[in-house]
């Protein structure tokens, strides 16, 4: 079975690039959106491995947002993505699903206590 990733990204021709680039791998299926309603939609759906959140997100709504996806799929992993090329893609996504091994990627893992909120998710 396939690790399912869905990937977050404002920009359609930056979102589309990283779906396709993550669909090269035998291993992985992306699923991409570039509308936040949709994400939250897609994850009530269908379960996914990891969450991919491109450049462009407003930080605010990237932290309402990751709340929300943590609620629907309290273990799924988040991760942001800032660019860089098809191999620094790949490394951190690998790093995700291995549990960060080098600490070297900003994975989300608690949104709510991110915001000063505490752990909610529990």
């Amino acid at each position: 079975m396939k690790t399912q990733i869905l990937v977050i990204g404002r920009r359609l021709d930056i979102l589309n690039t990283v779906v396709r680039l993550i669909n090269q791998n035998d291993e992985w299926q992306a699923t991409g959106t570039d509308n936040d309603e949709h994400a939250i939609e897609l994850c009530s759906r269908q379960e996914f491995d990891l969450v991919l959140l491109g450049g462009g997100i407003e930080a605010a709504k990237e932290s309402k947002l990751s709340s929300l996806l943590k609620v629907l799929q309290p273990t799924v992993k988040i991760i942001q993505h800032f660019g860089g090329g098809s191999g620094l893609l790949y490394n951190e996504i690998q790093a995700a699903l291995v549990g960060n091994a080098g600490g070297v990627y900003n994975i989300i893992e608690d949104p709510f206590k991110q915001m000063g909120l505490g752990n909610m998710a529990n």
